[in-house]
This record gives structure tokens, C-alpha cells and sequence, in this order.
């Protein structure tokens, strides 16, 4: 809920024209070139938020006054505050807030509230609330001021390279932290006991010492289950054994590789063999096969020349059987001759082709003993792997295994006694642990609900403000209470404008948990400069991507509240669409307003 904003900034001087800006209770933002007053705006509202510092020097420019016109549910409210004054005018026509005369500080002289009262109230604290600022328990008044600097961000912070969160002043970050807490619970520890607290802790304490003891006889308890395990391995010198077994397995797996390639080499031979001896059986076969036709060859021959000689005693008739008629004599054709010439040639070959199949049976015989020899080899080979190589490998192996298991059981034996002498430090740190240790410590108060939920809020800002390369983002609290993004805090890897718009992301994001989450809340937030464009000597400055994402952002969240950006430059968005009407500052480059306050010689 929308607790108060800021409808109108007012600067006023005597016979001077008054300079005024109006506000709305949702986004804002002032533009334009350097030297035209718009940080002024900011600083009007700091000095009436109770700041020291003079928004405009009186002597240069003739304003000497402040007014601000707030809006709250109830009604509206003026102050007015002159220049170098400690008291502020107040005219309330709401009921809850009194009008009168506030001081800027507090003062035990003085029967004035305080400006920071009227704030307060306006955000719910209606008690005066002492909150813790150091690690011994002492208080401090709570003041608006205590935490205005994580929603008024000024220029010269927006680029801080530590927690925006955090204040100015080291010595003040435990009360900061006290502060976030009571904003975000109420729980001011107002009423802590250190007896109370003491008993508590000495609980915890107990537990820790218990919990410790219990690891202990666990570790005992182990240790005496390794060394058991490892008396079965007395005596060998487990370094010297396992470089023995490693050159022995080197050398076996020579061994081995050796013997393969040698099988290999036999395998090959042994398949060329077989393809030649089956070349010679086929050679062997066809001789044999010539020779049966040969044989019968020369059984036809002498068949025929036998036939011959015989036909010769035989008489020839000289009348036909048949019609006894003369049968003329002709002349017979002698085969006889051609025969035997035949014969002799194929006799002759016949000859020849045995005296070559004998050779081929002997070449088959000197193939089918290297083949056999061949064979033998591979077969001795086969046996030298499978049945003494390959097992003493495998036995080899065992027993790496085993000295592993010794070198495991060893370096566990080790980790255990590291670890019991860690853990008995801390036993007895913990046993010695004294009452005047007993320290507050606010961080611890942020418990692991926050961190999720904050983190959470914190990935859903930058993702909404499109960051470039985004994976995570984390709220470091232990360390720098900073935001660590993909792992990294800005202050170490990050210029002045990456930091100016993480700073930015934050300070709404802490806004935005504590509207959603808070106890109390301040709805308003002013940022001075947040994309630091057109700024002497700025690096590494945001991607125009990522400023008119964090823009529309701004843009579609305005019923979070009021919130006034003052920048150089701005995205070019259409800032109509969403009711909203840029203030510009021309400086008399263009038409339009020069700047906020009126000088002489500008307009």
C-alpha cells in the first residue's frame, strides 16, 4: 500500500519567481543536459527529509527555501524549511500528523518533534523504537534517516562499489542491518536479555559439543573398522609393491601385444598356406584327370592298331553274300600308321605329365608340413596368451586391486585424523568459549526464508531488466550484503556505470521485498542518475537494451508507488502509453524549460 509521495518540489526566494515541479504517486523521471538543476529537484527533497546539505547556494541563485507538498490517504501536508534553519514547517490537514514545528535533529532541549517522527509515522512506526548499533548490545534512537540512503539514492553513491544498502559510514552497519530487520519483522530487540540470550546460546552451544563428541566416536569407530581391514597387509611396502606390479604389468602387456602381432603374422601366413595347398590339390586333380584320358586315349590307339593287323588275315570276299554279285575291289585307308604315331606322342606326354604329377605331389606334401608347422606355432601361441599371459594378467590386476584398496584404506586413515584434529579444535574452542565472546550478530537474523525468497526476488529484477549473460544472482549477506551475480560482486569486476545500474536493481528489489514482505515500508524511491549516460570518465557503460528494460520496468510497476529518476538521457520508450510526461530540461539547447530554478539570464 501507498503509504505517502511527493506531489510538488518547491524552491522559493524573496522577489523571485517560484520553481516548482510537479510529481505523480508513480514513475517520474527528470531529463535533460548537465547544470540545469536536476539533482536540485533530489536535494530539495533530501533537505526536507532532514539532509544537511543546502539544495542551492542563496547567493548565486536568491532561493533560500524549500516547500514540499506531500499526499497521503488521509490528506495532504506542507513543509517548508529556510535554508540554514534546523525546524520545519508543517500544515496538515492530516489527522494523523500534527502541524507545528519539527526539528531536523533531535534535541533533549528541545519539546519539537523530529522531521523523522512525521516520516515514520507516515510509513506505520508510530513508537519511538531504540535499535541495536553495535556487536555489544548498545541502541540508538531509530530515525528516518537511518535507512533513507537505500531509497534517496544521490549521484555521487548510485556507482558505490559497496552495498548500496549499506550506509556512508562502516561504523553504522550494524544498525543499518538492525533497521532492514525491523522494517522487514517489526522485532526492534528492544527487550533482549542477554541472560536470556546467553542461555540460549550455552544451549546451542551444548548441542554444537554434543554433536562434535558424536562425530568423534563415529571417526573412532571407522578408523578402527580401516585398521583392522589393513593389519591383513602388514609388513609390505604397499609404494614399492605397486611399482613392482606396475613395470611387471608393463612388461607383460609387451608381452601380450608382442604375441598377438605374432599370431597375427602366423594367422596370415597360415591362410596364404591353405589357399596355395588348395591351389595344389586342384593342380593334382586335373593332372589326374589328364592322365585317365590319356590311358584311354592309348586303349583307343592300340584298340585301332590291333584291329588293323588282324583285318590283314582276314580274305576279302569276292561276291557279295547277299545277290551274288562280284564285289569290286577298292582301295582301303591304312590306319595303322597314323595310329602308332599317335599313340607314340601321346605316350610320350604321358611319360611327361607323370614325372609332373610327382613333382606336384611332393610340392603338396612340403605345403601340407609347413601348413602343420604353421598351425603348431599359432596353436603355441594361442596358449602362451590365454593360458599364461591373459591369467597372469588378470592376477596382476587382483592385486593392483588390492593395493589400491590399501592406498584407499591409507588415505582415509589420513582424511580421519586431519578431521578429528579439526573437529577437537573446535571442541575446544567451543568448551573455551567465555561469556564476554557473546557478541550480536544481525546477519544472523536473516534467516534462510528470507535468503530463498530475496534471491528469488533478486533473479525475477534482472531478468525483468533483460541483464546481459544472466545465470544467477544471489544475495551475498555473510560478506559484502551485496548481490553476486553469475557468482561475481560488482566492486571487483564491474565499472562505474555496470555498478550504478546494479545498485539501482537492488535498492528496488529490497523495495519491492519489503512492499510485498515488511513490516513497514517506505513506498517512494528516488535514484539520481542510475544509467550515468553522458557522465565524464564513466566505463563500461549498461546496454541500451538493458536501460529501457529497467525503464518499463519502472514503467509497469507504478502502483508499487511513487518513484523520481533523474537522468542525462533516457530510453526512447513511449512513456505516453503508460500516463507518464517526462520533465525536460532544455538548458536552452531547444525550446522548453531551461532548468528548475529561475536565474537570471536563462529564461
Amino acid at each position: 500500500m501507498n503509504n505517502f509521495y511527493i506531489k510538488r518540489v518547491t524552491a522559493l526566494g524573496k522577489g523571485k519567481e517560484n520553481a516548482f515541479v510537479e510529481l505523480t504517486d508513480g514513475f517520474n523521471v527528470i531529463c535533460g543536459i548537465s547544470d540545469t538543476g536536476k539533482s536540485c529537484v533530489l536535494l530539495c527533497i533530501d533537505f526536507i527529509f532532514g539532509g544537511e546539505e543546502p539544495p542551492f547556494d542563496e547567493s548565486s541563485t536568491g532561493y533560500n527555501q524549500v516547500c514540499v507538498l506531500i499526499e497521503t490517504p488521509h490528506g495532504s501536508i506542507t513543509l517548508e524549511r529556510e535554508l540554514g534553519k534546523n525546524q520545519i514547517i508543517v500544515s496538515s490537514v492530516d489527522g494523523s500528523i500534527e502541524s507545528g514545528k519539527y526539528d531536523c535533529k533531535f534535541s533533549s532541549r528541545s519539546k519539537n518533534p523530529t522531521i523523522s517522527s512525521l516520516f515514520l509515522r507516515l510509513i506505520g512506526i508510530e513508537d519511538e523504537h531504540n535499535i541495536i548499533k553495535n556487536k555489544d548490545f548498545v541502541t540508538d534512537r531509530l530515525t528516518w534517516r537511518t535507512f533513507l540512503h537505500a531509497f534517496l539514492i544521490k549521484e555521487e553513491r548510485v556507482y558505490e562499489k559497496r552495498s548500496i544498502l549499506l550506509p556512508e559510514r562502516k561504523e553504522a552497519n550494524t544498525l543499518l542491518l538492525s533497521t532492514l530487520i525491523f522494517l522487514m519483522t517489526g522485532q526492534d530487540f528492544a527487550g533482549f536479555d542477554k541472560r536470556e540470550e546467553k542461555r540460549i546460546r550455552d544451549a546451542k552451544k551444548s548441542e554444537i559439543i554434543k554433536h562434535i563428541n558424536s562425530e568423534l566416536g563415529e571417526l573412532a569407530d571407522r578408523k578402527k573398522k580401516l585398521e583392522e581391514q589393513l593389519s591383513e597387509y602388514a609388513g609390505l611396502d604397499i609404494g614399492e609393491q605397486v611399482r613392482a606390479v606396475i613395470a611387471e604389468v608393463s612388461a607383460l602387456k609387451e608381452r601380450i601385444e608382442a604375441a598377438n602381432e605374432r599370431g597375427k603374422v602366423l594367422l596370415g601366413k597360415i591362410m596364404e598356406t591353405r589357399i596355395e595347398l588348395t591351389d595344389c590339390d586342384i593342380l593334382v586333380g586335373r593332372y589326374a584327370e589328364l592322365r585317365k584320358r590319356f590311358i584311354a586315349d592309348i586303349k583307343r590307339l592300340t584298340l585301332i592298331v590291333d584291329g588293323e593287323t588282324k583285318m590283314e588275315s582276314v580274305p576279302l570276299l569276292e561276291k557279295c553274300p547277299f545277290c551274288d554279285g562280284e564285289i569290286c575291289e577298292h582301295e582301303q585307308p591304312d590306319y595303322i600308321e597314323t595310329s602308332r604315331a599317335e599313340l607314340t606322342r601321346i605316350m610320350t606326354q604321358y611319360d611327361g605329365l607323370s614325372q609332373v604329377e610327382k613333382d606336384a605331389l611332393v610340392r603338396k606334401t612340403n605345403i601340407e608340413t609347413a601348413l602343420l608347422r604353421l598351425e603348431a606355432e599359432k596353436t603355441d601361441i594361442d596358449e602362451l596368451i590365454n593360458e599364461r599371459l591373459k591369467p597372469k594378467e588378470r592376477q596382476l590386476a587382483e592385486m593392483m586391486s588390492d593395493y589400491q584398496i590399501v592406498t584407499r584404506i591409507q588415505g582415509e586413515l589420513d582424511f580421519i585424523q586431519r578431521f578429528a584434529n579439526e573437529r577437537s579444535q573446535e571442541l575446544r574452542e567451543k568448551e573455551t568459549d567465555e561469556e564476554s565472546k557473546m557478541e550480536y550478530l544481525p546477519k544472523e537474523h536473516f534467516d534462510t526464508e528470507f535468503r530463498e525468497a530475496f534471491d528469488k526476488y533478486l533473479m525475477e529484477m534482472f531478468t525483468a531488466c533483460c541483464f546481459e549473460g544472466l545465470l544467477s544472482a544471489h544475495f551475498d549477506i555473510k560478506n559484502k550484503f551485496d548481490v553476486s551475480i553469475n557468482g561475481k560482486i560488482k566492486a571487483t569486476t564491474r565499472g562505474k556505470g555496470f555498478r550504478a545500474y546494479i545498485n539501482t536493481a537492488l535498492a528496488l528489489t529490497f523495495r519491492k521485498y519489503l512492499l510485498d514482505h515488511g513490516k513497514y515500508n517506505a513506498s517512494v524511491f528516488f535514484v539520481d542518475s542510475p544509467l550515468l549516460t553522458l557522465k565524464q570518465g564513466v566505463d563500461d557503460q549498461a546496454p541500451e537494451s538493458m536501460k529501457s528494460a529497467l525503464f518499463r520496468y519502472l514503467l509497469e510497476t507504478q502502483g508499487d508507488g511513487q518513484v523520481l529518476v533523474i537522468e542525462n538521457e533516457i530510453p526512447d520508450l513511449d512513456y505516453a502509453a503508460y500516463g507518464v510526461e517526462p520533465i525536460r530540461f532544455t538548458g536552452g539547447k531547444s525550446e522548453g524549460r531551461y532548468g528548475f530554478l529561475y536565474l537570471d539570464g536563462q529564461y
